[in-house]
């Protein structure tokens, strides 16, 4: 993607990375962003993890899930702070050790579609590192509090559409993303991203394909919000709203806190964090096209609206966004070949 560039364009972009870096190292970690919100004592996991049980023993989603938030403190207004059944049904529908087999399954069937992709388009060290840090990314599938998670399947689903509309195979990426949207609203970017591309190219069918999804999914919602209203009451907590205005470091904090790069003590980790999201400019051009704006939506979210305990819409790029620790090598290389080019 960068072999184009030229010398001074090369010079300039490895200053930035430096600068970067450089600042990543200042930032100091924020004030634990832990996700309990409601009355201080109860977690988002555990509401959810009540939910499921409700649904699995034969209440209604929706009485179950307003009844829950309004017991322990959560908003219930707007309609989108109550997710949509998708994740309760499967949950309470296969149980939890099946469903946490099915999120382990996904992820595995998400490293091999990365390994595919990639065969055409990279070397074999670069796809197999790829393909093993998809797995590294997704390390929080195995356990058992977070198969609740719904940025976490999000994020699985939205790697997996990633890699088959690379491939090619937009149908079934289509599919992957309807079903991603139904978990969170948040995967929204993935399918704009998707449906620009098909336009971009001239692919109409397929952009008319993404299209409809976009309006099945504002039919969904209405309904969502059709459902949730009713059993709203006047007393019930609202949403504090999503101003947070962090600033830049917060995708570095938030992404590193989500991730096994947690593992290495800050700042270095939040260093780690920068190289994996700007290696994806190294990333074969099908995969960065899609990859670098969905990840930059992410960085922006978290940047701009998120609160710290919203800290957790991070997991929206797990696993995909450690895979990019494979491709900076890549990206060093090109600006090395574009600084030696002649003049």
């Amino acid at each position: 993607m960068l072999a184009s560039l030229t010398r001074f364009q090369a010079f300039a972009l490895l200053v930035a990375i430096a600068v970067l870096a450089a600042l990543s190292l200042t930032i100091r970690p924020e004030e634990s962003g832990a996700a309990i919100t409601g009355d201080g004592t109860y977690s988002d996991v555990q509401l959810y993890k009540d939910i499921a049980g409700a649904v699995a023993g034969g209440e209604d989603y929706y009485h179950a899930a307003t009844r829950l938030h309004r017991a322990h403190g959560f908003p219930t207004s707007p309609f989108v702070t109550v997710r949509l059944p998708t994740l309760a049904w499967i949950e309470a529908g296969l149980g939890w050790k099946a469903t946490q087999l099915l999120l382990g399954a996904l992820l595995a069937v998400t490293a091999l579609a990365w390994f595919v992709m990639l065969r055409p388009l990279a070397d074999a060290p670069e796809r197999t590192g790829a393909t093993l840090l998809v797995l590294v990314g997704g390390a929080m599938v195995g356990s058992a509090d977070l198969v609740v998670t719904h940025e976490l399947w999000a994020g699985v689903l939205v790697a997996l559409a990633t890699a088959l509309l690379v491939r090619g195979w937009w149908g079934p990426a289509l599919i992957v993303a309807a079903v991603a949207l139904m978990i969170r609203e948040l995967a929204l970017p993935f399918v704009l991203i998707a449906g620009f591309w098909a336009l971009r190219d001239g692919r109409r069918r397929e952009a008319l394909c993404w299209a409809g999804l976009l309006i099945a999914y504002a039919v969904v919602l209405y309904l969502h919000d059709e459902a949730v209203a009713p059993l709203s009451l006047p007393g019930d907590a609202l949403s504090q709203g999503w101003g947070g205005m962090r600033g830049p470091a917060a995708p570095l904090r938030d992404i590193a806190e989500v991730t096994l790069i947690n593992l290495i003590p800050p700042p270095l980790s939040y260093l780690v964090t920068l190289i994996a999201l700007v290696g994806f400019f190294g990333a074969p051009a099908p995969l960065a096209r899609i990859a670098l704006p969905y990840l930059g939506g992410i960085a922006v979210l978290l940047a701009v609206f998120a609160r710290p305990v919203n800290f957790y819409w991070a997991i929206l790029a797990v696993p995909m966004v450690v895979a990019g620790l494979a491709f900076f090598p890549g990206v060093l290389r090109d600006l090395i070949r574009a600084l030696r080019r002649p003049a």
